[in-house]
């Protein structure tokens, strides 16, 4: 694997460490929250209201796994500096398909505001169940200026 944009050889290790059946469940774990959401009628609108973390005064926090998948196809996260999301491009999400829970359950529109922590809680409780199965270490803590 080179190095990712950003990365380190460290980080590289640590990429190359995750077994690939991993990202697999994850992809599906994602698929499973889309379609939940779709069920409950709550649907992203790819509007980049949750990339700006200055505007929303919060922190994103990822797992290890997540930080993986993004990093090794889009390179390390980083926040810009006007405090947006360095993956959004042109007012959009430029890792739509694989960016972390936490952005997933992020939901603009306000109607769906209080089911929004536990339709977070309990993905988060299958994503370290997830984890624990893979055989790595449950590491959740800020998505950004994270080194591994």
């Amino acid at each position: 694997m080179s190095t990712p944009p950003g990365g380190t050889s460290r980080n590289v290790r640590a990429l190359e460490a995750v077994p690939a059946g991993a990202f697999d469940e994850l992809l599906a774990l994602y698929r499973d929250l889309d379609d939940h959401l779709a069920r409950v009628g709550v649907k992203c609108r790819v509007c980049g209201r949750c990339c700006d973390f200055a505007r929303n005064d919060y922190r994103l926090y990822a797992s290890f796994l997540e930080f993986a998948l993004v990093a090794r196809g889009h390179g390390q996260p980083r926040l810009g500096p006007s405090g947006c999301c360095g993956f959004l491009v042109e007012g959009s999400c430029s890792i739509h398909p694989v960016r972390p829970l936490g952005c997933r359950t992020f939901f603009c529109d306000r109607a769906h505001k209080p089911r929004e922590q536990d339709t977070c809680h309990a993905f988060q409780q299958r994503l370290r169940a997830l984890t624990d199965r893979h055989g790595l270490a449950w590491d959740y803590s800020p998505f950004f200026g994270r080194v591994h």
